[in-house]
């Protein structure tokens, strides 16, 4: 039986103690990135949010194909503490991994604290990802 990306998410929450997973997706129209899905969002905003593609934390880890980790925002540089997704849903440490399939550009798993939180170790993130890449294959797959 085929997961959806809600159980999906809901499960990474819970096998992280995350405060917020949420999806990104490049959006070809627009070229730019989307937050598709939030799991425990604060609030709505994520759905609005379209940022270029290498701008944001989305944009940047499509940009780059890597994983992007932060144990403490307050310690990052002023520009990249004010990333539209920490200032909306409040995080503190998070972790940003790419996503990716042979037909699908791009999309970000984000897993983030809105409090003090070990990042889960880098064996875990590649599990995780893998998960939501499945996902994303199989979705393809159907259409």
């Amino acid at each position: 039986m085929r997961r959806s990306l809600e159980e999906l998410c809901a499960n990474v929450a819970a096998d992280t103690d995350a405060s917020l997973v949420a999806i990104a997706e490049f959006h070809p129209p627009s070229k730019g990135v989307r937050w598709t899905y939030a799991d425990h969002p604060l609030n709505d905003r994520y759905k609005r949010m379209n940022v270029m593609y290498g701008k944001g934390v989305a944009g940047r880890v499509l940009q780059t194909g890597t994983a992007f980790r932060c144990e403490n925002v307050a310690e990052l540089p002023l520009p990249l503490r004010e990333y539209p997704i920490v200032l909306s849903e409040k995080i503190s440490a998070f972790v940003a991994l790419p996503v990716a399939t042979s037909s699908l550009f791009g999309a970000v798993l984000f897993i983030a604290y809105r409090s003090s939180h070990a990042l889960p170790d880098k064996g875990m993130c590649d599990r995780l990802a893998s998960y939501i890449q499945t996902y994303f294959q199989e979705r393809e797959a159907v259409e």
